[in-house]
C-alpha cells in the first residue's frame, strides 16, 4: 500500500503526514505527563500541542487545552514547576469578585469591573503550612479580610484567567515517587507507543519463515530472473534446505568478493539454474550499483556504472560531484594509519568484485575517483575530483551497519507467528532504544579521527525529509518510522540534561540523596540556561539540515 493522494503533490502529503506523526508522538508524550500529574493531584494550567501562537483553545475543568501554530514540541504547564514573582503584592491595587462570601476572582486589570477594589495589605495565596488562603485589602475606609477559594482565579488584561496555585496542588508538594512518575511518564508513553506500533507492524507483516526456502519477495536485478514462490534448492552448487542456510551462503559473498551467484530453484515443479547479478553497496563509502541506469555507454570508457550514491565528501562537492549513471574508471585509496594518511596508488577499476576486495580491509581512508561524468560529458580526473572519506569500522559497527553489502535481491516468505511477532517487535524496539546511546558514544568518545559530529545530527527538517522517503515505501514502513521516532524522542527526553525530563529527574535524585530540595531559583536558572543552549544547538543542526536538503 502506497501513501498517496491522487492529484495532491508529494510535498503536501509529506507535510500532512509530518504534522500527524509529530502530533501523535507529542500528544502521547505530554498526555503521559498530564495523566500522572492529575493522578497526583497536581494542578495543570495548560496542555499544549505545538509551540508559538495559539490557534485553538478550549478550557475543560481546570485545564486549558491548546493547539499552537508551530507543530514541534509541546508542554504541560504544572503549578509550581517554575519560580515566578508573586502576582499579588503588598501595596498593589486589585479588584475582587466573590462566590459564597469568599474570593473567587482576583482582578489584576483596573479596566475590568469588580465587586470591591482596594490596596493589598497582606495576602497568602500559597498556604504552604495548610493555612487558609486569604487577602486583606484596604478599601479606603478600613482593612477588609477575605478568605480565598482554592479554585479562585487571577484575571489578567483581556480577560485571560489563571487558577491560583495553593501549595497542596503544586508539583513540589508531592512525594518524590509521584514527581518522578509524572516526569518519567512522558518518555515512558513514547516507549509504549513504539512497542504497540511495532507489534501492529509485526502482526501485519508476519515474520520470516526461516524453515522454508520459498522466495517471498524479489527486488532489483533478481526480479528479471527469479519470481515470488520459487523454491531455492542450491546456492553456488551447495544444497540448502532452510532460509538460514540460504543466508549463510550469502554471507560468504563479501568475503569472496563474489558479485554473481548461481541459483538452482524449482518453479512449477521444473528445476532451473540461473546466474544472478548481485547488488553491491560499499556502505563505508556510500557507493553502490543499486538502480544503476541502463543507458548507452561511450564505447571507449571501461569502468563501473554508478547507481544510488550516498557519498561522504570530505571537502565541498566541487564542480562535478559523482552522480547516478557516471562511470568510475580509477580509484586511489589513502589509508589512515598511525595518525596520518598514507597516499595510495591509483588503479583502474573494471568490476564491483575488485572494489569489494579493495574495501574489505580498508578502515578509515580518503578516496579519490576518476570517472566519466555525464554532466560534463568527459572524464573528471583524480586531481579534479573531490576527496571522499570512508566511515571507519568503529563507526559502522557502532551503528550496526555492514561495511559491504552484497545482495541477491530475495527475501523469505513471511508467515504468522504470534510469539515470533512479539519477539520481533521488542527486538526492533531495543535496537532503536540503544541506537541513540551508540550515536552519543561516537559524538563524545575520544577518537584519533572524528567521523561523526554535531553536523550529522538531524532536526525537524531532517525528519521531514525522512518522512518524504518513507511515504513512498508504504503505510507499514511509515508506521515503523513513527515508532523509531517515538523511541528517539523518549530517549532524548531522558538524557540528564537540565530543561529536559531527564535533567529534572536528576534534581530529584539530588533530593533523594541529600534529603533536601534543591533551590527552586537555582534549578530554574540552570534549566533556562540549558534551554537556551538547546535552542542554539537546534538552530545550528537545522541550518545544516537545510544545507543538506539544498545539496541533495
Amino acid at each position: 500500500m502506497i501513501l498517496a493522494l491522487q492529484g495532491v503533490p508529494l510535498v503536501i502529503v509529506s507535510i500532512i503526514a509530518f504534522i500527524i506523526i509529530l502530533g501523535v508522538i507529542i500528544l502521547i508524550h505530554e498526555g503521559g505527563h498530564f495523566f500522572f500529574a492529575r493522578r497526583a493531584g497536581i494542578l495543570c494550567h495548560e496542555f499544549s500541542i505545538g509551540m508559538g501562537p495559539a490557534i485553538y483553545k478550549k478550557k475543560w475543568k481546570e485545564t486549558t487545552f491548546c493547539i499552537r501554530a508551530i507543530p514541534i514540541g509541546g508542554y504541560v504547564s504544572m503549578a509550581g514547576e517554575e519560580v515566578s514573582e508573586e502576582l499579588v503584592k503588598t501595596g498593589q491595587h486589585i479588584g475582587l469578585n466573590f462566590r459564597e462570601n469568599k474570593v473567587c476572582e482576583i482582578i489584576l486589570d483596573e479596566k475590568i469591573d469588580a465587586m470591591i477594589r482596594g490596596e493589598v495589605v497582606e495576602a497568602d495565596l500559597y498556604g504552604k503550612d495548610g493555612n487558609t488562603l486569604f487577602i486583606t485589602i484596604y478599601d479606603g475606609i478600613s482593612n477588609q479580610y477575605f478568605e480565598v477559594l482554592n479554585d479562585a482565579s487571577y484575571v489578567f488584561p483581556k480577560g485571560k484567567k489563571m487558577q491560583v496555585t495553593p501549595y497542596d496542588r503544586c508539583f513540589e508538594s508531592k512525594s518524590l515517587w509521584k514527581r518522578f512518575i509524572t516526569l518519567f511518564a512522558g518518555p515512558m508513553m513514547n516507549f509504549v507507543l513504539a512497542i504497540v506500533i511495532y507489534l501492529i507492524v509485526a502482526f501485519c507483516t508476519g515474520v520470516p519463515n526461516q524453515k522454508s526456502t520459498t522466495i517471498g519477495a524479489v527486488s532489483y536485478g533478481a526480479a528479471e530472473i527469479l519470481e515470488v514462490g520459487d523454491e531455492i534448492k542450491e546456492i553456488n552448487g551447495k544444497s540448502v534446505s532452510s532460509w538460514t542456510e540460504v543466508s549463510e551462503a550469502m554471507d560468504t559473498l563479501v568475503e569472496n568478493a563474489q558479485t554473481k551467484v548461481s541459483v538452482t530453484f524449482l518453479r512449477d515443479g521444473e528445476k532451473k539454474i540461473e546466474d544472478v547479478e548481485c547488488t553491491t553497496y560499499i556502505a563505508s563509502l556510500g557507493l553502490s550499483n543499486i538502480q544503476a541506469p541502463t543507458k548507452d555507454l561511450p564505447e571507449e570508457i571501461e569502468g563501473l556504472i554508478v547507481g544510488n550514491v550516498e557519498l561522504r565528501y570530505l571537502k565541498d562537492k566541487g564542480t562535478y560531484p559523482l552522480q547516478n549513471g557516471d562511470i568510475i574508471t580509477k580509484i586511489r585509496v589513502d589509508r589512515y594509519e598511525d595518525g596520518k594518511f598514507t597516499e595510495g596508488v591509483a588503479e583502474p577499476i573494471t568490476s564491483w568484485g575488485q572494489l569489494v576486495r579493495i574495501f574489505n580491509d580498508v578502515d578509515v581512508a580518503n578516496v579519490r575517483l576518476e570517472y566519466y561524468s555525464y554532466e560534463k560529458k568527459g572524464i573528471v580526473s583524480l586531481e579534479e575530483s573531490s576527496v571522499l572519506q570512508t566511515y571507519g569500522n568503529e563507526v559502522l559497527k557502532n551503528q550496526r551497519i555492514e561495511k559491504i553489502q552484497i545482495r541477491v535481491g530475495i527475501s523469505p516468505k513471511n508467515h504468522f507467528d504470534f510469539f515470533g511477532s512479539i519477539g520481533l517487535a521488542f527486538e526492533n524496539f531495543w535496537s532503536d532504544f540503544t541506537l541513540i546511546f551508540r550515536t552519543l558514544a561516537l559524538l563524545i568518545a575520544p577518537s584519533g579521527i572524528r567521523q561523526v559530529g554535531v553536523n550529522d545530527l538531524s532536526s525537524f527538517v531532517g525528519i521531514f525529509s525522512l518522512v518524504e522517503t518513507f511515504i513512498g515505501a508504504g503505510f507499514l514502513s511509515l508506521l515503523a518510522f513513527t515508532a523509531m521516532l517515538s523511541v528517539n524522542i523518549g530517549v532524548m527526553n531522558l538524557l540528564p540534561i537540565p530543561a529536559l525530563d531527564g535533567g529534572r529527574i536528576v534534581f530529584l535524585g539530588y533530593e533523594l540523596i541529600t534529603r533536601r530540595k534543591p533551590s527552586r531559583k537555582v534549578e530554574n536558572i540552570i534549566n533556562n540556561i540549558f534551554f537556551i543552549l538547546l535552542m542554539i544547538l537546534f538552530l545550528y543542526v537545522t541550518y545544516h539540515d537545510i544545507i543538506r536538503l539544498i545539496n541533495k
